[in-house]
């Protein structure tokens, strides 16, 4: 993934503009590159009755290359640098079941468990604030003929503390804090028809 724009910097200072013009940086571009965490999931689907059926997955995702991020800075002298955030690869466990209570009927519930990417204070940063993650969700269906259904569901998500205790030297600072409420809420409603 990239993303490139140019930065429009205001209030900065006689000084400061002086020495952004004199080295060029200044009205130049900022392209920043990133990669998309790739993932592997293994999924299995068992039906115990007619009315029970159990599933479960297990997956890993690559966090320690998005991580890497590449800061490019295109000027009369071009600049690049890459940040390492030192993120880990994460792994994900879950599991899940439907029951049919009646005819029309589907419930479904499920939980599930992600390792942190950012398993230390001072790996985290703000814009990515998670730690370990847990999941709990259920759901409603109901088949309105064979080839309609209509669902609804909800999810609650936990992202931990995540806990930030960073570094930032004499110039930019520490940065420390915790989330007292690092969760979300998901609720949604779906209507599926079979072609």
């Amino acid at each position: 993934m990239e993303y490139k724009d140019k930065p429009d910097l205001s209030g900065v200072g006689p000084l400061l503009q002086a020495a952004l013009n004199l080295t060029g940086l200044a009205g130049s571009s900022v392209k920043l590159d990133m990669e998309l965490p790739q993932a592997v999931l293994a999924s299995a689907y068992h039906e115990f009755t007619d009315k029970l059926a159990i599933m479960g997955n297990v997956g890993w995702q690559n966090w320690s290359s998005f991580g890497n991020i590449d800061v490019s800075i295109d000027s009369d002298t071009s600049t690049s640098a890459t940040q390492d955030l030192g993120y880990d690869d994460t792994w994900h466990f879950a599991l899940g079941a439907q029951y049919r209570i009646a005819k029309p009927w589907l419930l479904s519930i499920g939980a599930a468990y992600d390792t942190s990417p950012a398993d230390s204070a001072k790996k985290r940063t703000p814009a990515l604030p998670f730690d370990r993650q847990y999941r709990l969700a259920t759901g409603l269906q109901y088949e309105l003929n064979s080839d309609v259904t209509l669902g609804a569901a909800y999810e609650y998500l936990n992202l931990g503390d995540a806990n930030i205790d960073r570094t930032g030297g004499i110039l930019r600072g520490d940065l420390k804090g915790k989330y007292k409420k690092n969760h979300i809420h998901f609720i949604g409603v779906n209507l599926n028809r079979k072609f």
